[in-house]
């Protein structure tokens, strides 16, 4: 292996002072560059994912708020059902509420001698609304009831209990064996 004078180079580049100084001015000015690139991509690059973000956060937000609902509206019926007494409910609910968008889609068909040529195109629709572009919601699909736990004053009573299947089965449109009824202390 030949060195050809390439480490005896380095030594005599660094040794002068006006070269280290050149040397260490360039890579102070590469991590300056690097720096300011990385304050002006938090300003507009990661603009996307944090509206991304945002979606999520407000969906959670809107799911936690759709199972509070569920619990209030389904402990005030059940209230109302002779012989169920004081009622305490939990719903559990799988996933997130989902979003559809509108989309806008096209389809072209060239057609030559020899070659047929197909294009799909799917397009979201946006509107302004108060000024900000958003896409438009087409529908939203709320998260599926997984499981209820009612417990209830009147648990002990068979019949009381089956009225309380009956009406959470219904009002949810779960399965029964997803409902677990029981006496309240």
């Amino acid at each position: 292996m030949k060195d050809y004078g390439i480490k005896s180079k380095l030594n005599n580049f660094f040794k002068s002072d006006k070269n280290l100084k050149i040397f260490v001015a360039i890579g102070l000015a590469g991590i300056i560059l690097i720096f300011i690139s990385s304050l002006s991509e938090g300003e507009s690059g990661t603009s996307e994912p944090r509206s991304s973000a945002n979606v999520n956060s407000i969906s959670n937000e809107y799911s936690d708020d759709y199972q509070k609902q569920l619990e209030k509206q389904l402990t005030s019926i059940l209230e109302n059902i002779s012989g169920v007494g004081e009622v305490k409910v939990l719903i559990t609910i799988d996933g997130t509420t989902e979003y559809i968008y509108a989309e806008e889609n096209t389809f072209n068909n060239d057609s030559s001698e020899d070659k047929t040529s197909e294009n799909y195109e799917n397009h979201v629709v946006i509107i302004e609304n108060n000024g900000n572009k958003e896409a438009l919601v087409k529908k939203i699909v709320k998260p599926q009831v997984s499981g209820v736990i009612v417990a209830c004053k009147g648990g002990g009573n068979a019949n009381v209990k089956e009225q309380v299947y009956t009406a959470v089965s219904t009002v949810l449109n779960i399965p029964v064996n997803r409902i677990c009824v029981a006496v309240l202390k």
